[in-house]
């Protein structure tokens, strides 16, 4: 049975939750760079399979920025979000609808475009502090992955892969540091160098499994892709293709 099929049939088992966090890590860069991926693809069936797994991480990132600024105004008390926040929350969600765009054009499909919200994590849908604190530890983890993703690259002897995995943390860094200046973090960019916090980004996977987004038992909220993907506004973002 192929690595696909075992992840179609129990995509939010183990191994299906170790590949989908790992594309969420690396599979938008990886997609950058078609004829790379394509040549690695052809000889190695993992591969060709993160190709699906990165189109539903890319939803997933798509999916739970729209919901923020979908509920901006239910924040903290029905203070909202401020306008300025809510701005760069777009421009994260073009920037990740970008990534899935260019995965389906390569003919990506996703295993699910359907997400959860563990109980644990529902105040990052109504409270300001825990959104930005989230989005902090997230990036972090990511930032790490990519860094992980671009040494394995370099391994590969895919120089090309290698440096879009590095251009794509450069932008989680921004993403990061608006949050950090966002909860009053100062200065907000606070590392000299990146942690290298992952030897790999498998192990980088079970971090992102702690974060509890796929497949939560009872959730708080159930979010659709559908939902969201029509009202992603680029105003502002460019390198939209690679």
């Amino acid at each position: 049975m192929s690595t696909l099929r075992a992840l179609t049939r129990d995509p939010l088992g183990r191994r299906g939750f170790l590949k989908l966090a790992g594309a969420a890590g690396l599979g938008a860069f990886a997609l950058s760079q078609l004829p790379a991926l394509g040549a690695l693809a052809q000889s190695d069936e993992q591969v060709a399979d993160i190709v699906n797994v990165a189109a539903t991480a890319e939803a997933l990132a798509v999916t739970l920025t729209g919901a923020v600024v979908a509920g901006a105004g239910r924040y903290d008390g029905g203070k909202g979000l401020p306008d300025m926040v809510v701005r760069w929350v777009k421009g994260i969600q073009a920037e990740e609808q970008a990534h899935y765009a260019y995965l389906l054009a390569a003919g990506a499909k996703p295993l699910t475009t359907t997400f959860t919200i563990p109980t644990n994590l529902a105040p990052i849908t109504n409270d300001s502090k825990a959104l930005l604190d989230f989005v902090v530890s997230a990036e972090t983890i990511f930032i790490a992955a990519y860094t992980a993703a671009a040494e394995r690259f370099a391994g590969l002897n895919q120089p090309d892969l290698s440096r879009v995995a590095l251009q794509i943390a450069g932008v989680e860094c921004e993403h990061r540091v608006l949050a950090n200046w966002a909860r009053g973090a100062s200065p907000p960019n606070d590392i000299a160098f990146e942690k290298a916090l992952f030897s790999s980004v498998g192990e980088a996977a079970a971090a992102v499994k702690g974060l509890g987004l796929l497949g939560a038992p009872n959730p708080a909220a159930t979010l659709s892709y559908a939902d969201f993907a029509g009202k992603v506004d680029n105003t502002g973002v460019s390198n939209l293709t690679p």
